[in-house]
């Protein structure tokens, strides 16, 4: 008994040794404060707490990972001899979760600090063993504490040393959580809302200040405020008889005030209570005017997508892409100053929803006279306006700009120049990335539907504006009706995304999706945002970073000369237009030769060509040339101004006004119909007949009739007859030509008088021989 006694006294003067060592206080209070905090950063919503509690768990867990294993060294080399075979194994196990812990924690802030993404399955193997760990650690405390409690030898100093190892343990995990707090609200929160200018028109309707844009903002802050307020005064039979009458309420019909001021016309309620409601609805229009618009700074800073290391490489593939520079194209704003000048800038608000959306929805669109609003041109189809955008428009109501954006919360420092801040923006990107992820990844991005908010304009009848009169360009419902959509079989369908951004080898963050058709989480690869369609013109004109290699890019793209693996057992290949030349294979001289051209839409799920279709063009050179190389006939010659006025067949569009007038610089808010139309459909043939006759390279002799105009008079019809044995054959050229932007809209655009020579791009080639029989 004497020597168990010994052993327990012995037992106990180590713990009070542990207990009152500085070294236990400080490395147990870190440690259940980096379990409790890890808690936290898991449970907690995004915000400025969460965030600065991830940067003081990493400093916490770094600083303190040395004085914790030289601790725990400590307590093995002093208890490993007197403690229990089973509570010996636990220890074991609580030792390699201690060490598995710090080894991931430490590798996930190596990856967030110096790599461009943190492994997924090493922050969760340090999630999983530190809350692990710190369940094992208060496991074990617990029963030491309430074991000791009752013990009467040294009774007096064991209670004192224990108190003072949990006041000073609780205390220190106080602490670092309420220095967490401090900085949390000593840190400015971002205004993502701001005021409508005073002089802002408000031309379509006091609660639809983006229209004729249908772009719109995810419950708005006014808007949230409004609907509290109809929730205070309404009880709910009369909140469910209001959302009933505004169940059936369209967007052209007005704005959501208007749409409650006539759905609170129908209700049951008194004299007080609409004249309560009627004065909710006054000030949210009052509300609406003061923080209705979005700061710009909410929805831009694509360099940083780029500049953080993170999206670098699909950030120049952006920069040069027609979403990069869809608001500063230059020929896109010189229409845009005639469209105010001439309409009234107002109505630029219906081109700058798909063309220049931060201008938009920031009021940058002000439409008072005087005011120099175009000069407010931010990104373009910025990173944040597409992947803040939560839902589109449907059906008839889709296009013209149909998207609502939910404005994102930003991490901490995203917009300070600091380099240190910057430094630790860059942190938070990558070791908490679960906000940025969930928020700017969505199906809706993976449909053709998502696209279709901009690629498909529509009418707007009975609306207020010029504007969108008749429908110009429409590639969604293009797409529905072609070859690639299949309502019933998602499997046969190709979407837009699968074309336009086929996939890409990559280290990017984004690769990887096990969510998206042909892929899975670790293929290598991302979607290509380049967004290639036919644009090579403006990223060479204006010089963009990387806009050389688009251009090429995008001619190899129109020539079908970029082949999609993915989609290879659905997409044919070779050029997106076949061209087949049918003629005879031999022919007489002075004889009839029927040619004819059979053009094929072999790839474009939608029209070709597509887009302006007045200010594009797409037409076929035709050249007939003999063996020597004596070109015989040539019809829409590439090297004139003008090639409609003799090719085989041109696509293409002549716009009119309501005068019967053409329209010219691309008015579009003055078209009313078409003078004349031309596309390919998605798997439509063309057909065009090109008859000509064999010539001779001999004396023409003319035919010996006489004319019935009159005595002495011959015919005018010649006969020809091959005597020179050199000519053999004819050879026929058909080349499929195309250009983005053609020469007379340039020059009026410019103000040139002498037309600009655009690029003309050969789309495809085939040629045919005939022989020629003596």
């Amino acid at each position: 008994m004497s020597d168990n006694n010994s052993d327990q006294a012995s037992t106990d003067d180590k713990v009070i040794v542990d207990w009152r060592s500085f070294l236990t206080w400080m490395t147990t209070s870190l440690l259940i404060y980096g379990f409790l905090s890890g808690l936290a950063i898991l449970l907690l919503p995004f915000g400025t707490f969460a965030q600065y509690s991830v940067l003081i768990h990493t400093a916490v867990g770094i600083l303190s990972s040395i004085p914790m294993c030289w601790l725990l060294y400590l307590h093995w080399h002093r208890r490993n001899k007197n403690i229990p075979p089973m509570v010996g194994r636990i220890a074991i196990v609580v030792t390699a979760l201690f060490a598995i812990c710090i080894l991931a924690g430490i590798t996930v802030s190596f990856q967030a600090v110096f790599g461009t993404w943190v492994t997924p399955a090493i922050r969760n193997v340090h999630l999983v063993t530190g809350l692990l760990l710190g369940l094992a650690v208060v496991a074990h405390l617990v029963p030491v504490i309430l074991r000791y409690r009752d013990r009467l030898t040294p009774a007096t100093v064991r209670r004192r040393v224990r108190h003072k190892f949990v006041a000073v343990g609780v205390s220190g995990i106080a602490v670092l959580f309420v220095i967490t707090y401090v900085l949390a609200e000593l840190e400015t929160p971002a205004t993502n809302f701001q005021a409508f200018d005073d002089d802002y028109s408000w031309l379509f309707d006091e609660d639809r200040p983006f229209w004729p844009s249908q772009a719109g903002i995810l419950n708005p802050p006014w808007q949230s405020r409004l609907h509290e307020s109809l929730r205070q005064a309404l009880d709910d039979a009369q909140l469910t008889a209001l959302q009933a009458e505004l169940t059936n309420w369209k967007s052209t019909d007005g704005g959501p005030i208007s749409a409650l001021r006539t759905a609170i016309e129908s209700i049951d309620a008194n004299d007080l209570l609409q004249r309560q409601l009627l004065q909710i609805l006054g000030e949210a229009e009052i509300d609406l005017k003061q923080s209705g618009a979005v700061r710009p700074e909410a929805l831009t800073g694509s360099a940083g997508c780029g500049a953080s290391g993170c999206h670098e490489t699909i950030y120049k593939e952006w920069v040069p892409s027609a979403h990069g520079f869809a608001a500063t194209d230059v020929l896109f704003r010189r229409v845009q100053q005639i469209l105010s000048d001439t309409e009234g800038s107002e109505q630029t608000r219906l081109c700058a929803g798909c063309h220049d959306p931060v201008a938009l929805v920031s009021g940058a669109r002000v439409g008072t006279p005087g005011k120099d609003h175009l000069q407010a041109t931010y990104e373009g189809d910025s990173c944040l306006v597409c992947h803040s955008t939560v839902s589109t428009a449907s059906g008839e109501d889709g296009g013209n700009g149909g998207y609502e954006l939910q404005i994102p919360d930003r991490y901490l420092f995203e917009q300070d120049e600091s380099v240190f801040r910057q430094f630790l923006n860059h942190f938070l990107l990558r070791s908490y990335a679960f906000h940025h992820v969930t928020t700017y990844t969505r199906p809706l991005y993976k449909s053709s539907e998502f696209c279709a908010a901009c690629h498909k304009q529509t009418p707007l009848p009975g609306v207020r504006t010029s504007a969108g009169i008749a429908q110009e360009q429409n590639e969604y419902d293009s797409w529905r009706e072609g070859r690639w959509y299949h309502e019933e079989d998602e499997q046969l369908r190709i979407e837009c995304r699968e074309c336009h951004m086929p996939l890409v080898d990559s280290d990017d963050p984004a690769s990887g999706d096990e969510h998206d058709t042909y892929r899975s989480s670790s293929d290598g690869k991302h979607r290509s945002h380049r967004m290639l369609g036919s644009n090579m013109y403006i990223p060479v004109v204006q010089d963009l970073p990387g806009g050389q290699e688009q251009a090429e890019q995008t001619i190899a793209w129109l020539r079908g000369e970029l082949e999609i693996p993915e989609i290879e057992d659905k997409w044919d290949t070779g050029p997106i237009v076949k061209i087949e030349i049918v003629a005879p294979d031999e022919v007489k001289p002075g004889e009839l030769v029927n040619l004819r051209l059979h053009l094929h839409n072999n790839k474009t799920g939608h029209e070709f060509p597509a887009g302006l279709l007045d200010v594009l063009e797409s037409w076929v050179e035709l050249t007939v040339e003999d063996n020597l190389g004596n070109v015989l006939m040539q019809l829409g010659d590439e090297k004139v101004v003008n090639p409609s006025l003799d090719a085989p067949v041109i696509y293409k569009a002549d716009w009119y006004d309501s005068q019967g007038l053409p329209i010219e610089r691309h008015k579009l808010w003055e078209v009313v119909g078409a003078s004349y139309r031309r596309v390919l459909d998605s798997e439509e043939e063309d057909i065009v007949d090109v008859p000509f006759r064999c010539p001779s390279l001999a004396r023409p002799r003319l035919s010996g009739s006489a004319s019935e105009a009159g005595a002495g008079e011959r015919k005018s019809d010649v006969v020809f007859a091959i005597e020179n044995d050199v000519i053999t054959e004819l050879k026929i050229t058909a080349r499929l030509l195309f250009r983005k932007a053609n020469p007379e809209f340039l020059a009026l655009i410019y103000d040139l008088e002498t037309p600009v020579e655009p690029p003309v791009i050969e789309l495809n080639k085939v040629t045919h021989v005939i022989r020629i029989v003596p």
